[in-house]
């Protein structure tokens, strides 16, 4: 048993996976079949919810409570900003908006850090901001996409589509920056005790910034992909992504309280809050459920996994309750 227990704390992407595994089970259960389609079309539409999921992973990860509101903002710009600029040049179009949302990450890093405002109420601010921007000025921006872009987007190798790919892609980059590089042990330590890793020598106001500007390259590539597939940017695209992100960062296994991070977790997490859906939405259809009963659990589901990310938390620093800041400041130097 305790093996078993320290191998799912090692390895929280387990949970996902089992509960990709259960919805499929339940989605078939419902139709009546195992149709393998239904896996790469929940894998499709669960680009923008492990987009943003990842974006929101690695700001939480950088620790002090942090998390990113500002996202579906930043990706709603970042879409306008793709629209527009593509119909100039597609490649630089393609950049320029993915750099736009790097910037905005920026702003929120920089906020943050210097002006000592809370993660939180520092993103709910600018992302208000960047919605008067959205407002003032997508009546003289386009809004439909370059064509031969949603073509790229829309395709697939296979039954695999291009936005998966994309998701793999930026998972494997993501994942290698995080668990193999200087910096990627770095977030990790600052997430665990920023007073700690400070004094061991880690720049760490810089390496909270690097995560805002991470999270928003990301989640401006998501409003890029966004645009293209929806068929252009509105105003509150990416609304109906937020809830599903922030479960999927959690369920994967990131530590509400920073420090800890799988982007294995958070690509499944994604994927199965996905499924989750599409199971709720066959069961609406075939029991006539009442409308918003989906929303209702998914917000229910969402504050369970808050609830036992926090309650974790709180057991292994009860358990360390003994350990002086020399030692933590030394299981941050060996991350």
């Amino acid at each position: 048993m305790k093996r078993m227990v320290d191998f799912v704390q090692k390895h929280p992407a387990v949970w996902p996976v089992l509960g990709c595994l259960i919805f499929l089970a339940m989605i078939g259960g419902l139709t009546g079949s195992l149709d393998p389609t239904v896996l790469f079309t929940a894998a499709r539409l669960a680009t923008f919810a492990a987009l943003l999921g990842l974006a929101q992973m690695i700001v939480v990860t950088s620790g002090d409570g942090a998390i990113d509101l500002s996202q579906v903002y930043v990706l709603t710009l970042c879409a306008y900003a793709s629209t527009t600029l593509m119909d100039v040049n597609p490649i630089l179009g393609f950049v320029v908006a993915v750099l736009i949302g790097g910037l905005a990450g920026l702003v929120n890093g920089l906020v943050n850090i210097y002006l000592r405002i809370p993660a939180m109420v520092t993103t709910l601010a600018t992302g208000y901001l960047y919605f008067t921007v959205i407002l003032i000025g997508s009546s003289h921006m386009k809004v439909l996409p370059h064509p031969e872009f949603v073509n790229l987007i829309t395709g697939g190798v296979g039954p695999i589509s291009t936005q998966t790919i994309v998701v793999i892609g930026v998972a494997l980059l993501l994942a290698l920056v995080l668990y193999r590089t200087p910096y990627g042990k770095q977030l990790h330590a600052v997430g665990q005790n920023r007073n700690a890793a400070y004094l061991a020598g880690i720049p760490t106001n810089r390496v909270v910034i690097v995560a805002f500007v991470v999270g928003g390259l990301l989640s401006g590539l998501a409003g890029v992909i966004a645009a293209a597939v929806m068929g252009g940017a509105f105003q509150d695209m990416g609304m109906s992504y937020f809830l599903p992100s922030v479960a999927a960062t959690f369920v994967g296994g990131t530590a509400a309280s920073g420090g800890r991070s799988s982007v294995l977790g958070v690509a499944f997490g994604a994927l199965m809050m996905t499924l989750m859906s599409s199971f709720l939405n066959t069961a609406e259809s075939m029991f006539d459920l009442v409308s918003g009963i989906k929303q209702l659990i998914m917000g229910a589901f969402l504050v369970s996994i808050l609830f036992v990310s926090v309650a974790g938390v709180k057991r292994r620093r009860s358990q360390a309750g003994s350990a002086t800041t020399p030692a933590v400041m030394a299981s941050n130097e060996g991350l």
